[in-house]
């Protein structure tokens, strides 16, 4: 019983490591239009809801979110900053097809981008031998910049819907959801760390990823990146020398 859980799992990619008091509330303008039936259905029968916040990134809100509205270019990174392979294609606008050679794939879709706030839909399926679980997953995630020392961070919360289109799995997962909350915490903590490691090699030695790209690639996405990386490191270090100046003027 408890493999069968896990496998339904594999499904959601989201979580964190504290549970939030007030829940986000999903957007009610995604919901209205007929075309989006499936993400409704998702958010008003889902199978597991989770929100959870504590989830911090190292590096710049403007770094973060060149690399979510770039997603391939992120996928490339990833890969050769030896954090994590897996594969993203462009289907539409805002629409991407995702493996992570691991079993779990699927279309994913951003519905809105706005100040502080993604929203995104995704429908895939698990494979594991003669196993198959179709699933989707409505995730509103909510982000504020911060400043600790020397360095910037990125704090998330994230409300995510997960229902399983398998009748047979469903009932379980939602009888077993006290098992199925907690191995979704384990998957985020696998997520999120990936997520900071690369956000943090960036931060810290950021050509040392860029130079292992593949020559003559992404060369509009990188010279963005340098530019926001850059710009950070340039507060920074205005903010330390204004510290001095306030320390030094105090004595």
């Amino acid at each position: 019983m408890r493999a069968t859980v896990t496998l339904v799992l594999a499904l959601v990619s989201f979580a964190a490591a504290t549970p939030q008091a007030t829940r986000i509330p999903f957007p009610e303008d995604l919901l209205k239009d007929g075309q989006r039936r499936p993400v409704k259905e998702v958010v008003e029968d889902f199978t597991v809801h989770r929100q959870m916040g504590g989830l911090r990134l190292l590096g710049s809100e403007a770094v973060l979110g060149h690399l979510v509205m770039h997603p391939e270019f992120t996928a490339s990174l990833a890969q050769a900053a030896g954090v994590l392979k897996y594969t993203v294609r462009r289907q539409g606008p805002a629409e991407y097809w995702a493996d992570d050679h691991k079993g779990l794939a699927g279309r994913i879709e951003l519905l809105q981008a706005t100040q502080g706030q993604l929203v995104y839909y995704a429908q895939g399926t698990y494979k594991n031998g003669f196993i198959r679980i179709p699933g989707r997953l409505a995730v509103v995630a909510r982000y504020a910049e911060g400043r600790e020392g020397d360095a910037f961070y990125v704090e998330n919360t994230v409300s995510a819907y997960v229902r399983v289109d398998a009748p047979l799995l469903d009932p379980l997962a939602r009888l077993f959801r006290p098992i199925v909350e907690r191995i979704m915490n384990k998957r985020v903590v696998w997520f999120f760390g990936k997520a900071n490691e690369l956000m943090t090699k960036l931060t810290q030695d950021p050509e040392a990823v860029l130079q292992k790209l593949p020559p003559d690639t992404w060369q509009k996405e990188v010279a963005e990146l340098r530019m926001l990386l850059k710009a950070a490191q340039t507060d920074i270090g205005r903010r330390r020398q204004e510290r001095t100046r306030l320390s030094q003027s105090s004595l």
